[in-house]
């Protein structure tokens, strides 16, 4: 699915927090989000998805206004997996991640075999099957983000938004993550923390004061005197001798 934005922008208030974004995404894309907090990722991802009143600016999928979508039509377009997602307690991890089949159930369809099977075909991409029958209330915080990024995969999107997806994982779970996310046949904007992580994309945007202040490739779009700029972190280019990679070592810059 292609995704395309124009103007986007968004305000709380008096305080622009998204201003003025244009952002193209090719079908079949991992696009990384990358910028210090506050700059204003979480929400430019909310704006893809449709989720913020009062925006300004449009985003179309495959060239149609995401505006003229019911938010069913949406919901099986797109999924997101916010930071702080949360599900009732009372549920396992199997009915939390069967409620990502609910865009695509009705009276005439309902729930059947072949959604069970796709809930077991993403509680396995996760890692997370063998808990399938386990309380809500006694997961960890990473292995609730698991489940958060299952139920995701369940809605089968063409386009899924993850904010900050390998917060709370340890780094089996944060690596096999992502080598998921670079798998899956969808278009995929990501919000990412760690730099080093986000190199694995096709594509960076860094967002700095709410607004994208630059767009390509990591190697391009990560420069020292950007790091320097924006991150306010010296950063020693290097390559990894396993696989030619370049990675950043990073240092504090003086006061």
């Amino acid at each position: 699915m292609r995704l395309a934005a124009t103007s986007l922008g968004w305000r709380a208030g008096s305080r622009a927090i998204v201003r003025d974004v244009a952002l193209e995404v090719a079908s079949g894309e991992v696009f990384g989000l990358i910028g210090p907090n506050g700059s204003g990722k979480s929400t430019l991802l909310r704006l893809l998805g449709g989720l913020l009143p009062h925006a300004c600016g449009e985003v179309r999928l495959d060239g149609q206004p995401l505006s003229a979508l019911s938010r069913r039509e949406i919901a099986r377009r797109i999924a997101l997996v916010e930071q702080q997602a949360d599900t009732a307690e009372a549920l396992t991890v199997r009915d939390a991640v069967e409620l990502g089949r609910t865009p695509w159930l009705s009276m005439l369809a309902p729930f059947g075999a072949a959604d069970a099977a796709i809930v077991t075909e993403c509680l396995s991409a996760v890692d997370m099957l063998h808990l399938e029958d386990s309380a809500w209330s006694t997961l960890s915080g990473g292995e609730r983000q698991r489940v958060h990024i299952a139920r995701a995969l369940a809605q089968r999107p063409r386009l899924l938004l993850l904010d900050e997806p390998t917060n709370h994982l340890d780094i089996h779970h944060q690596l096999a993550l992502l080598r998921l996310v670079n798998r899956l046949d969808v278009t995929v904007v990501v919000a990412l923390h760690d730099l080093n992580q986000a190199m694995s994309c096709d594509r960076l945007g860094v967002m700095e004061g709410g607004r994208l202040v630059a767009c390509g490739p990591p190697a391009e779009v990560l420069t020292p005197d950007r790091l320097a700029s924006i991150f306010r972190v010296g950063a020693t280019p290097l390559r990894d001798p396993a696989d030619d990679a370049m990675l950043f070592r990073f240092h504090c810059l003086e006061a």
